[in-house]
């Protein structure tokens, strides 16, 4: 597997690489993955089970990866996987956005004859609105290598429909599956809330860049203090450069006091905070398929999330949550007050993400790639089978 982010840095992909790892190792099989070398992290290790190498990316921050830190990794991992297939003879690659991940795929297969199956997970995809603005100059660079990495793959697999709709304006071409990402259902579990708490403890989870939209959050506070009914708080998980900016529009509007940054915490203390909280908010400008979302609905909560990629598949308007259109502070601050005064109904939503999460367990997903894998080996065999 290649994978330019893994935990402790990055966000969501980087789980999706590890907990996909841990099942397919729990499976029997030999699985080692490639990505980036990150402070005083191992350059091998064993991790749930399957092999993790850190090549070098000159990686500095947790949260952000620069386009050079991407440049290096992408030249450093395709030259540390041509001298690993040559020693262990890999049947089969996993690549975790096609950029910067998959060039080290695409020369194992030309050079060694190893297919590949390429992941989509949301920014890898080029989009006409990109965050950073940059990234669309990025883009029209990168688009002839993203179609040829797309194109060369066994398969090319999007984390949600609404991915694989944006992913065909580049290459409408390319046959793409969709598997969507998953939770852990025996570690975020649902538990009983109170309907009329002292406080309604919103929770967002997201690193602090623009893209998850956290100023339209804050932005819209002052709407809520005047019609809601029920008092409430906001916690915010998660650290990145935004925070300053972040912290800075909080104190501008006067609601700094009702909101709390506690700044990134280990992955084993998230169960713990999903319990904590009533509801929870996702603001962002684009998902491929956020695994926030699934977490806090395993634990049982009511959503309120921006209508973007891969959220209409797991969140009902008026069923397990609210939904607004992206950057509408109006909006967000309709669907915060209609929760933070839903009483009972609020339960009720609860409940009900509790019973749509429960196909999204990482158990059927990796199955899935299990199965995606072994179609694909098998066709090679046909094809390269003597007549």
């Amino acid at each position: 597997m290649f994978n330019h982010e893994f935990p402790p840095i990055g966000g969501g992909g980087g789980w999706v690489s590890h907990f996909l790892g841990k099942h397919f190792a729990a499976a029997g099989h030999d699985v080692h993955l490639i990505t980036s070398q990150f402070r005083d992290c191992p350059k091998d290790e064993k991790v749930e089970g399957f092999h993790v190498h850190r090549v070098r990316a000159l990686r500095k921050s947790p949260d952000v990866c620069a386009v050079h830190e991407m440049l290096i990794y992408a030249v450093s991992s395709s030259l540390y996987g041509l001298r690993f297939a040559k020693k262990y003879k890999p049947d089969i690659v996993q690549v975790f956005f096609g950029i910067p991940a998959g060039g080290g795929a695409y020369l194992l297969q030309k050079f060694r004859n190893v297919p590949y199956v390429v992941f989509l997970g949301g920014r890898d995809v080029p989009s006409r609105n990109p965050d950073p603005p940059y990234y669309r100059w990025l883009y029209l660079l990168l688009k002839p290598i993203i179609r040829s990495i797309w194109g060369n793959a066994s398969a090319v697999v999007a984390c949600s429909e609404g991915l694989r709709e944006l992913a065909r304006e580049t290459g409408s071409d390319i046959k793409m599956d969709v598997i969507p990402d998953a939770v852990d259902l025996e570690t975020f579990t649902p538990v009983q809330r109170d309907t009329y708490p002292k406080k309604v403890r919103v929770l967002s989870i997201g690193r602090l860049i623009p893209r998850k939209g956290f100023q339209f959050l804050i932005r819209a506070l002052p709407q809520v203090f005047e019609k809601v009914s029920q008092d409430f708080e906001i916690e915010i998980v998660g650290d990145g450069p935004y925070q300053e900016e972040l912290l800075e529009l909080a104190e501008s509007l006067g609601v700094a006091s009702h909101i709390h940054f506690s700044g990134s915490v280990p992955y084993s203390e998230l169960p713990q905070k999903y319990r904590d909280a009533d509801l929870f908010i996702l603001p962002s400008l684009a998902e491929g398929m956020p695994l926030v979302v699934l977490e806090a609905m395993g634990t049982g909560l009511p959503i309120i999330v921006s209508r973007v990629q891969g959220i209409d598949e797991l969140v009902v308007d008026g069923v397990n949550g609210a939904l607004f259109d992206p950057g509408d502070v109006d909006g967000l601050a309709h669907a915060l007050v209609k929760l933070i005064d839903a009483g009972e109904d609020r339960i009720k939503m609860g409940k009900a993400s509790t019973e749509r999460v429960k196909p999204y367990d990482w158990k059927y997903i990796a199955e899935a790639y299990l199965k995606l894998y072994a179609d694909i080996l098998t066709k090679g065999e046909k094809t390269h089978a003597p007549n």
